[in-house]
């Protein structure tokens, strides 16, 4: 149980009834208006507009469940009733590490791709550990105004226990690979390196090379927006046109992904939306034999 008291000056913060921290204030932290105090309480997060108030900044996020609330010694019903009405609120039966994508919402990185003992010459080396829910939903992608000049998508295969990894640049198919079983507990490993000129991308059962000779065009135009200023998506899309690109839903299931060697930690994102849990993903269920 955590507690804050306001004393005369200063405030005690106290975990299981024992103080842990005293901070010294000199005016009372909450004010009186028409004879009454009005305290607004956060949890899990700060009001945006306390974010850019703050004197050292922190992380604001708050990625965990907390169970047995008992607000200001009334009960649990209340805030529970606020919980059952969103379910991104609701607690996960049991979690392990990576990062959850629910179908709802990306997140978004600035990244320079670019190497700086050539700066002519960019460099995407990406690997991806997932497991994905079934459907269809964009995993990476470079965004460039309204345009999606690279996109990483998993898609539905002909078969009901597999789904292919959809290679694009604009709505152009590079390529598309049969590559993950459904059925299956165990994280699957992605990995793909792309400069100007061509794409090597490797999946659980198949691999492969795309040279730039055999798709000029397309590295054209990817090279050209790779000199200009680059969004890095995961998980789906912003809102672009729908002519733009050739899959537009968002991703659903458990990703981590490295980029150029460096471990995005989605803390660190631009933006962040709030159904994504940065730390924990729900466990796979097993079928074990009776």
């Amino acid at each position: 149980m955590v507690s804050v008291e306001e004393l005369e000056k200063s405030i005690s913060v106290k975990i299981a009834k024992e103080a842990t921290m005293n901070i010294n204030i000199p005016t009372s932290l909450f004010e009186s208006t028409n004879g009454s105090v009005e305290t607004k309480v956060y949890f899990a997060g700060l009001p945006r507009k306390v974010e850019d108030t703050l004197i050292k900044p922190i992380n604001p996020r708050l990625d965990g469940c907390i169970r047995g609330w008992n607000l200001m010694n009334q009960g649990t019903s209340r805030v529970e009733k606020v919980i059952q009405e969103k379910q991104n609120k609701h607690c996960f039966i049991t979690v392990e590490k990576g990062s959850y994508y629910p179908g709802s919402g990306v997140a978004q990185f600035d990244i320079d791709y670019y190497d700086v003992s050539n700066p002519e010459a960019w460099q995407i080396n990406v690997t991806l550990n997932i497991r994905p829910s079934t459907g269809t939903g964009v995993m990476f992608a470079l965004v460039s105004g309204g345009t999606v000049p690279f996109a990483l998508s998993l898609v539905d295969s002909s078969s009901e226990k597999l789904q292919d990894i959809l290679v694009s640049v604009g709505n152009m198919v590079l390529a598309r690979i049969e590559a993950l079983s459904l059925c299956s507990s165990q994280q699957s490993h992605l990995e793909f390196r792309i400069n100007r000129k061509g794409l090597e991308l490797s999946t659980p059962l198949e691999g492969g090379t795309i040279s730039s000779e055999d798709l000029q065009r397309q590295f054209d135009t990817l090279d050209k927006a790779m000199k200009g200023t680059v969004a890095t998506y995961l998980g789906g899309l912003p809102v672009v046109p729908l002519d733009v690109t050739p899959v537009d839903a968002f991703y659903n299931g458990c990703m981590e992904v490295n980029v150029n060697g460096v471990q995005l930690d989605l803390d660190e994102a631009t933006f962040k939306h709030n159904d994504i849990r940065a730390h924990s993903c729900p466990s796979a269920l097993e079928n074990k034999s009776p």
